[in-house]
């Protein structure tokens, strides 16, 4: 092997670039060659390639080039293809290593993988002292629910009882009951909406028949807030008039249970809606407010009743098992006004005045409750008193 000079390279490469010209001219008529025309054809086209390529490699192809396509050609080319190739090392054989494939076995027989004992994590111990307990918000007297979660008012349902068929109470001189609670009602919905802070509905404007279950449906159909139904006893004593308020619970005794029988009586609540009622047994936050309510309205109402008439009794804060009491979600209590059966009281229930008074006195405990909604007890210190501090 020779190393050629610059400008025999260039003599070289122009010399084999025109052959390979000249062969590619010639394709285009191979169709029309014969058969062996066009093998010799291609094999001066490999033989000018491969010299191409070797004449870029730097190999001399002085003294081996005569003719493109000469069997003395080619044959020097292949010579000088082998000395340049000898000092190749050849490829090392790698082995290829082939998966093999995983048999799929029945699910019948597959293995099932369990974790060892040490590989499974321990169970968080709990401390039964960390748990949650709501014991000092649900069984404190002292800690209002209302004023905790800042609950609010704004739709207030008033109950006139009884109605159409209903008369409820009557007395000696004919007095319907369901006709002054109807009126005392539409005016205590006019006072408690003056401030503008309530939206204040009743379940009848008019004189028109409603069972229990109907009232009930009612509340709860819209977002009542506070309930109150009211009404005027009738009670067989002669000498004093009583006034009470109750929220639900059990009776304290015979004559409460009696006045929660004739109550609910024709109620209309079916068994499998009771069932309901009897899960709201449990609800702290009703049972707090309506004893609540029940107190506000029921020291106004006697109060100021005391100042017409001296014989009035107070017959307190009432527990009794109203259904529409239990029936209603929203705090709930039922005023028994004073004593219709009392006749020197039913002449003053016929009175448009005293009954504008005792809406007044309803108004008055009712306001004082909301007012104090946002009030709860705290313990002083040690030896000192119970304060009453206001949310912020």
């Amino acid at each position: 092997m020779t190393t050629r000079n610059p400008a025999e390279s260039i003599r070289m490469k122009n010399t084999i670039l025109r052959g390979v010209y000249d062969d590619n001219l010639g394709i285009a008529s191979e169709k029309h060659e014969p058969q062996s025309s066009r093998r010799q054809t291609r094999r001066r086209l490999f033989t000018l390639l491969v010299s191409l390529v070797l004449l870029a490699g730097g190999v001399s192809l002085t003294g081996m080039f005569t003719v493109p396509g000469s069997k003395e050609s080619t044959q020097k080319i292949s010579a000088a293809i082998r000395q340049q190739t000898e000092h190749v090392q050849p490829l090392p054989t790698v082995e290829v290593q082939v998966p093999v494939p995983v048999p799929v076995l029945p699910y019948s027989q597959q293995t099932s993988y369990i974790l060892r004992p040490h590989e499974i994590p321990q169970a968080v111990e709990l401390n039964q002292q960390q748990l949650l307990d709501y014991s000092l918000i649900l069984n404190n007297d002292q800690v209002r629910l209302s004023s905790i979660f800042g609950l609010d008012v704004q739709t207030i349902v008033i109950d006139p009882g009884h109605g159409g068929r209903d008369p409820g109470a009557i007395g000696v001189l004919g007095t319907q009951e369901k006709d002054i609670v109807l009126d005392i009602a539409k005016r205590l919905k006019e006072k408690l909406q003056a401030s503008g802070r309530y939206h204040v509905v009743l379940t009848r404007e008019t004189d028109t028949t409603m069972s229990l279950s109907e009232r009930v449906k009612f509340a709860n159909s819209g977002r009542t807030d506070l309930f109150i139904s009211l009404h005027v006893n009738a009670l067989p004593q002669k000498r004093f008039n009583v006034t009470e308020t109750y929220y639900y619970g059990p009776p304290s005794d015979h004559a409460t249970l009696k006045l929660a029988e004739r109550e609910n009586s024709g109620s209309g609540i079916l068994t499998k809606d009771f069932e309901n009622m009897i899960k709201k047994i449990g609800n702290t936050f009703k049972e707090q407010e309506s004893a609540n309510l029940a107190s506000a309205i029921q020291h106004s109402l006697f109060t100021n009743v005391k100042k017409y008439d001296k014989d009035i009794a107070d017959a307190g804060i009432k527990i009794a098992p109203f259904v529409v009491l239990l029936g209603v979600d929203a705090p709930a209590v039922l005023v028994e006004i004073s004593c219709i059966t009392k006749k020197a009281e039913e002449l003053k229930l016929n009175m448009p005045a005293y009954r504008e008074e005792i809406t007044s006195f309803l108004s008055q405990g009712t306001i004082r409750y909301l007012e104090r909604r946002n009030l709860h007890v705290l313990k002083g210190d040690e030896n000192g008193p119970k304060v009453s501090r206001k949310n912020s």
